[in-house]
This record gives structure tokens, C-alpha cells and sequence, in this order.
């Protein structure tokens, strides 16, 4: 992604990016920002924990704005954990639309959703769209079925949300990635280096360690590109945010349906001319 020419212009100072996921563990030596973490959830164990065997909230945190021995990709973004997915994992409707909304209500700019169903909630729809009303760039992970599917998982798919495939280091599409006509963007997201506990069974320490953090991983790192450009044009709006990264996007491979607009390039989006100047006013 070009990381290092994307902080000579932004590194997401300024900018809360909530995530919605299953917490992020007090330990882990994460190194951006962050805000006391919230609890959503009735698993009994304190909101700081991450309490996942693969501990994905914490993952998706490290993603966005660091960790020691892994640089988020914007590491000056405010981080505001929310949990609301159990052990399971179990995806709860009515945590995550609560969390979704005390986002929107608490100064969140960028909204990490790396999660997803088959079939959308009402209790989502309706706090999606009160982010949106709240002017939130919402992202979200297309799904790891690793088919073809129209729609989309929700929340992706529904309108206004910023939805992610995921990529190899290769730029193809991953073999995991959901993919389908509700693609906005794809980014990385497999075969990448992972913060987690658990990396070997000799350890639960947390370390970098390779793995297939597939759509989520994508959206974590898509999140943290709005907020790099949220940072430098705290000025635009969501729509115009999301149109800038879809427009500077890398190009598709000629297949909108896996990779949307493109792969994601941060730092172009921070140094091509804005959207709007090619005639682009939002998606």
C-alpha cells in the first residue's frame, strides 16, 4: 500500500475510527491512541478483554493503528474500541446496532465493521443509517465464503457502506473473499503478518504472526485509510472521504464485482488531485 508515502501526509491524527468487534486486549502493547473501550455484550468478562481465541478485535486494532512490532496503517488515528462479539464468535444484533450507534453519537468519523451475516438485521440497517446521517464513513467486510454472492454479507451490502474484498500479496482476490456487485474497494487481507496471541501453541503472548485475516483484515486496513484522509481534508464529508479512496484506487483487474473500484492505495488518495475535480461527488 505504500504506507510510508501515505504518512508523509497524513497519519490519522485527529480522527476516532470506532471498532465495532470483540474488544481488544489490555495487553497487548497496541501503540496508537485509544479511548477506554465499551461493552456491549452480556459475556461477563471486563470490557477491556478481548476475550476471542484468535482475539480478532485486537487484531483489527494492531491493523489500524499499530502495535509493537507491527505499524498500523494510521498510526496517530484515535482508537475507539467497542465490544460486542462474544467468544463464539457470535455476532449480537442489538449490541453491535447499540455500539453502532454510540459511535455515531461520540465523535467516531470512521466505523470498522469486520464482521458479517448472510441475511441483513433490521437492528443494523436502522443504526447504519443513523451513522450515515451522523456523516460516518462506514466500512465493512464483504465476507470470507469465498464465492460469489448478490448480495453481499450485510452490513456491506447496504447502501452507503463502504464494502471490502480482500487481496493476496499478489493483488489478486483472495480464494476466501466473498465477492459480488456490492464490492466497493478491495484491499490486503491475506497471507499478511497478524498480531495475536496464539501464534504457536508454545505461547499466548501476543506476536506477529503470519496468517489470513482475509475481508476483515481488508477492512481494518481500509478504515484506517479514511482516516488518514479524514485527517488531511477534515473538511470533506463521508461521501466525498469514500469517493476520493474508490477514485484513487489501484486499477481492478477489469473485474468490478471482485475488486469494486480497485485496490486501495492510501497514498494515493493523500496526493492525486480530489475526486470532485474529475467530475466524482460521492458513491
Amino acid at each position: 500500500m505504500n504506507a510510508t508515502a501515505a504518512w508523509k501526509n497524513s497519519t490519522g491524527a485527529g480522527v476516532i475510527v470506532a471498532l465495532v468487534d470483540s474488544g481488544v486486549q489490555a495487553n497487548a502493547a497496541l501503540t496508537g491512541p485509544r479511548l477506554p473501550a465499551v461493552d456491549f455484550t452480556d459475556s461477563g468478562t471486563p470490557e477491556t478483554d478481548d476475550d476471542q481465541l484468535l482475539s480478532h478485535g485486537t487484531m483489527m486494532a494492531a491493523l489500524i493503528s499499530g502495535a509493537r512490532g507491527l505499524p498500523g496503517l494510521a498510526p496517530r488515528a484515535t482508537l475507539m474500541p467497542l465490544k460486542a462479539v462474544t467468544p463464539s464468535p457470535k455476532v449480537t444484533a442489538q449490541g453491535d446496532a447499540e455500539a453502532i450507534r454510540y459511535a455515531a453519537d461520540h465523535g467516531a468519523k470512521v466505523l470498522n465493521l469486520s464482521f458479517g451475516l448472510p441475511g441483513p438485521l433490521d437492528p443494523w440497517q436502522e443504526a447504519v443509517r443513523y451513522a450515515l446521517s451522523k456523516d460516518v464513513v462506514v466500512v465493512a467486510a464483504a465476507g470470507n465464503s469465498g464465492a460469489h454472492h448478490d448480495p453481499i454479507s450485510y452490513p456491506a451490502a447496504y447502501p452507503g457502506v463502504l464494502a471490502v474484498s480482500a487481496t493476496g500479496p499478489d493483488g489478486q482476490l483472495s480464494p476466501s473473499s466473498t465477492w459480488g456487485p456490492g464490492v466497493a474497494i478491495s484491499a490486503p487481507g491475506a497471507h499478511m503478518p497478524l498480531y495475536s496471541r496464539g501464534c504457536t501453541n508454545s505461547t499466548t503472548t501476543f506476536a506477529v504472526c503470519m496468517g489470513d485475516g482475509g475481508t476483515s483484515a481488508a477492512t481494518a486496513y481500509t478504515s484506517a485509510a479514511a482516516a488518514l484522509v479524514r485527517s488531511a481534508h477534515p473538511d470533506w464529508d463521508a461521501r466525498r472521504v469514500i469517493a476520493q479512496l474508490r477514485y484513487t484506487a489501484r486499477p481492478p483487474h477489469n473485474d468490478t464485482e471482485r475488486y469494486g473500484s480497485g485496490i486501495l492505495a492510501p497514498d494515493l488518495a493523500l496526493t492525486r488531485p480530489d475526486s470532485r475535480d474529475a467530475g466524482i461527488d460521492g458513491y
